[in-house]
């Protein structure tokens, strides 16, 4: 599979920065895989009774973009919820205080179609990883594997905090509540509009695929 874009990433800490990349540069530099931007807080809701850590709110929407690698190969095995993982780079471009935890939010696939997704920053406390990871699951169905194609995510609002489960059909019975707030959310005026974002425009030559 090619990888037509470099690895390297870009971080934006302000969005008057991303603005000036955006109008100035032609777009090539803020496509790098890895490129990231957050803009100022917006209105968000607070689902399930969970109170959004102060760190969370004040880094979203988070718009970031990097390569899919692969992960640790348990969503589809034995969740039966496959995931898309950004390489450790991009994990560790996001800001350091950002609260662990399921998000939601909206993703794209190369210049792909935008489609609702629900997010896990953390360590999966089920699983004792070592590693911090940033995995996405699209709500939607792909037709085969898209590793090493640029995944474009905006995440807008936050679910509830990272936490342990007894058994492994506990935690896939939340992933599944989780999947269905965030496309209760996301369906909210607010949050659908996000999902027209220039952002999810790749330029030309920097498509995979065609996903």
């Amino acid at each position: 599979m090619s990888h037509l874009i470099s690895p390297l990433f870009l971080v934006a800490p302000r969005a008057r920065w991303w603005g000036a990349l955006r109008a100035g540069a032609g777009g090539s530099a803020g496509c790098r895989a890895g490129s990231c931007r957050r803009l100022s807080p917006a209105s968000r809701a607070r689902p399930n009774g969970h109170r959004p850590p102060p760190a969370a709110m004040r880094h979203l929407p988070y718009f970031c973009r990097g390569q899919v690698v692969k992960g640790f190969g348990r969503g589809s095995k034995e969740l039966g919820i496959p995931t898309a993982n950004f390489s450790e780079q991009v994990v560790e471009s996001f800001p350091s205080d950002i609260s662990t935890g399921i998000y939601y939010g909206w993703a794209c696939v190369g210049n792909g179609d935008v489609h609702k997704m629900v997010l896990s920053i953390g360590w999966n406390p089920f699983y004792k990883n070592i590693k911090k990871s940033v995995e996405t699951h699209i709500i939607h169905t792909f037709k085969e594997d898209f590793y090493g194609e640029i995944l474009s995510i905006v995440i807008i609002g936050y679910i509830r905090p990272e936490k342990n489960f007894d058994s492994l059909e506990a935690l896939i019975s939340a992933i599944q509540e989780d999947i269905e707030e965030a496309k209760r959310q996301l369906d909210l005026p607010e949050h659908l509009k996000l999902k027209e974002d220039n952002f999810f425009h790749l330029p030309e030559g920097k498509i995979v695929n065609n996903h």
